[in-house]
């Protein structure tokens, strides 16, 4: 038994572990806990053991990557996978603790999921999540008509489409998130999406040291030239508008 300084201790009760207050019970000579109040301390640990194995989900996310983890206490996870959190631990906020499908339970990168709104609560046994992906290109604002405007769009949602709709090279462009007036492109790319920040000033269209007088260059000029080249020299180019 674990007794700690602040008035509670650590027991195990009809194979339940967990705190419980001190003055719930009396301790025999032999170490053994006896008392009145048993029954309070039965609900107790009851009550540590539901919250151990029957964990309240706070959200349901799925997997924008594939992830492998790096030690123990990682979860494991495949792009598109569906898992429940189940605390998003204030000493470590880029990690939460989720449960996959299977029971398995773990820690994964925040930024490597997207919180999603299910119609099912049980993960895998009611049936497919009912998901909003029938996103279209927005008729409003300065782009508003183009095929591959899709307005006020957050990140998660550009990944999102382009993770079920897209092919590599689909892409779209999107509102700023932090900038208003400016832009994003978001690109569906091998392993992982990448997204251009594209600046508005002086009426040129800026990404990088380029400037162009309409996004509409800025795009053609990206179909033939490569927006991004990596280390390995791969190069990326805006192929199509996702549809």
């Amino acid at each position: 038994m674990e007794k700690c300084s602040d008035g509670w201790w650590r027991g195990t009760y009809n194979g339940l572990s967990g705190w419980f207050p001190s003055n719930y019970v009396t301790e025999d000579i032999n170490g053994t806990i006896r008392g009145d109040s048993m029954g309070s301390l039965r609900d107790k640990l009851a009550s540590v053991g539901h919250n151990n194995n029957g964990s309240q989900v706070l959200q349901t996310v799925q997997a924008l990557y594939h992830f492998s983890s790096g030690n123990i206490e990682e979860l494991n996870f495949n792009k598109d996978e569906f898992m429940d959190v189940l605390e998003k631990p204030e000493n470590d906020p880029e990690w939460w603790k989720c449960r996959k499908e299977n029971g398995q339970e773990g820690l994964v990168p925040k930024n490597y999921v997207t919180v999603v709104q299910k119609t099912h609560k049980a993960l895998g046994k009611a049936g497919p999540a009912a998901l909003n992906y029938d996103l279209k290109p927005s008729l409003d604002g300065k782009l508003g008509g183009k095929q591959w405007y899709y307005g006020k769009l957050t990140r998660h949602q550009a990944e999102m489409v382009l993770n079920q709709r897209g092919v590599d090279g689909d892409f779209l462009i999107r509102d700023s998130e932090s900038t208003p007036n400016d832009f994003s492109i978001s690109l569906k790319a091998l392993f992982k999406n990448k997204h251009f920040k594209v600046r508005l000033k002086d009426g040129l269209y800026c990404i990088g040291q380029r400037k162009f007088s309409s996004m509409e260059d800025l795009v053609e000029h990206y179909k033939k030239a490569p927006i991004f080249t990596s280390e390995q020299g791969d190069k990326l180019y805006l192929i199509k508008a996702i549809t």
